[in-house]
């Protein structure tokens, strides 16, 4: 059981990261026997993240023709943003109350830090895997398990590197934003609420600039065609 679980995790994470950085771009077939064979493993962990993958609304079944990569609509990126920022604000103050008691959270926190240094000149999938690593043990530290599954469910992070595959948004667009980890890391540890509040508010401003770009990428390719 534990292993077929494990395969499940190990395909969904294959398939959502080649959406994310466009190896699979919308309105690719994912046919299940190309990708089993791809990861060498049977189709039945590979069905099932798929089926995943059509919960969250990053495929599209479609009668008589399969599943495919869906094409999120500007209004879907849009509540896809509102609502990791919602919970990333919101979080706050159960973080700063409970951080104390997940060292080993903080921990794993801390060893990501000197990997942001590299983030702008890194690949989409790489640079949305940390990202996505730190900020889903930021929210860990509300110790509250239902929101961290509300909070990976709505693909926050993957989402915007999905834009900037789209778009081919140079990640050296968001320097400052992957610098801005150390000092969310220093207000968690200093228990400093009101910094730490600023500092990420200002830290998803990325997000809206992300989402600005793919509006704008969006009217140019309508009004060229």
């Amino acid at each position: 059981m534990e292993q077929t679980e494990s395969l499940i995790d190990y395909a969904y994470r294959e398939i959502k990261d080649r959406i994310q950085d466009g190896t699979y771009p919308p309105g690719t077939k994912l046919s299940t026997q190309e990708i089993s064979d791809n990861l060498g493993i049977s189709r039945t962990p590979v069905i099932a993240a798929i089926n995943r993958l059509v919960a969250q609304g990053l495929a599209e079944a479609i009668p008589r023709r399969g599943t495919i990569v869906a094409q999120l609509s500007t209004q879907q990126i849009k509540d896809i943003i509102e609502v990791r920022k919602m919970i990333e604000l919101f979080s706050i103050k159960s973080v700063i109350k409970n951080a104390e008691y997940y060292p080993e959270i903080i921990e794993k926190m801390q060893s990501l830090i000197s990997r942001f240094n590299d983030a702008a000149t890194s690949n989409y999938s790489n640079a949305a895997e940390l990202e996505n690593t730190f900020h889903t043990l930021f929210i860990s530290l509300t110790g509250n398990a239902q929101l961290v599954k509300i909070y990976e469910s709505n693909w926050s992070v993957g989402a915007i590197f999905y834009l900037y595959s789209l778009t081919k948004l140079p990640l050296s667009h968001h320097e400052k934003s992957f610098s801005q980890h150390r000092k969310l890391m220093q207000y968690v540890l200093e228990k400093d609420e009101e910094n730490l509040y600023i500092t990420m508010k200002d830290h998803l401003t990325a997000l809206d600039n992300a989402y600005e770009w793919f509006c704008r990428k969006a009217a140019d390719d309508l009004f060229i065609k």
